[in-house]
């Protein structure tokens, strides 16, 4: 029986260190499509790698929504059975590439499920780690694009609506998104400044929030998802975990105060 098809559809904006491996790692895919944003080299590169490039929603600010409305374009124009929907600076073990392909070599033991979630092995500070909150990270990757769409009804986390019955596989992806404390550090910048936009919190319960969940965060990535399993750097990601929701707070108190001022300024004119 002829196995069924499927598509990689890897979303990239500015991955030029990351899109070779990306790319090399899908290779076995029926089709490959770059959506890419950016304005550097990554889109020339995964042309010359062969993969589709597709040009769209280009912009020098991090919007994740727009990624989001990118790759459900790639879902309606799906000319294949399964998507395998894949970061820029994320690599497909051979592992999960071998269980990948017994899914589609097996399409009668799989006709019940519409999508599975994958794990993700995530690369901090130098090494993968083996515990903490992302060692338990299971994002839905793959799937049958009738059955998937994306709602992007936040700004920052994936929102993919899945019509049908989801498995998870054993495998892993490969994250490559911490290499350094300084990309880290940065993303989660990034990340909070966006965010704040999807709180609607009282100003008393964020400000309980920004000072009782940080604590509760790093001691949930330390014991209870076993972040010390990794040393000094499971220490670190932990500490940096925790301060993500402090800045998110912060950064989000900050904001509503400065809109009380704009009011109070607006009310005197």
């Amino acid at each position: 029986m002829t196995r069924q098809t499927i598509t990689a559809v890897i979303p990239a904006k500015n991955e030029e260190k990351n899109i070779g491996r990306c790319l090399k790692s899908v290779d076995w895919c029926d089709r490959v499509i770059v959506l890419w944003m950016g304005t550097d080299k990554t889109g020339e590169i995964a042309k010359k790698m062969g993969a589709e490039v597709v040009e769209m929603g280009k912009s020098n600010r991090d919007d994740f929504v727009t990624v989001q409305k990118n790759i459900n374009w790639a879902i309606k124009n799906c000319r294949t059975d399964w998507i395998l929907r894949i970061d820029a600076d994320e690599e497909v073990e051979p592992d999960l590439k071998k269980e990948i392909l017994t899914i589609l070599k097996s399409p009668k033991k799989t006709a019940a499920i519409v999508a599975y979630g994958i794990p993700r092995k995530q690369y901090f500070w130098g090494g993968f780690l083996k515990g903490g909150d992302w060692a338990y990270d299971r994002l839905v990757r793959l799937f049958r694009p009738q059955y998937a769409i994306y709602n992007f009804s936040t700004h920052v986390h994936e929102q993919l609506v899945v019509d049908g019955e989801v498995d998870y596989l054993k495998n892993h992806l490969k994250h490559y998104s911490h290499p350094t404390l300084k990309d880290a550090i940065r993303k989660f910048d990034i990340y909070t400044s966006i965010q704040i936009e999807d709180l609607n919190e009282s100003l008393w319960l964020a400000f309980l929030k920004m000072i009782f969940v940080p604590p509760y965060v790093f001691g949930r990535w330390m014991i209870w998802h076993h972040g010390y399993r990794d040393g000094i750097r499971g220490l670190v990601a932990g500490a940096l975990r925790a301060w993500y929701d402090f800045i998110l707070y912060k950064k989000y108190l900050q904001k509503r105060y400065q809109q009380g001022l704009t009011l109070k300024r607006t009310d005197l004119s």
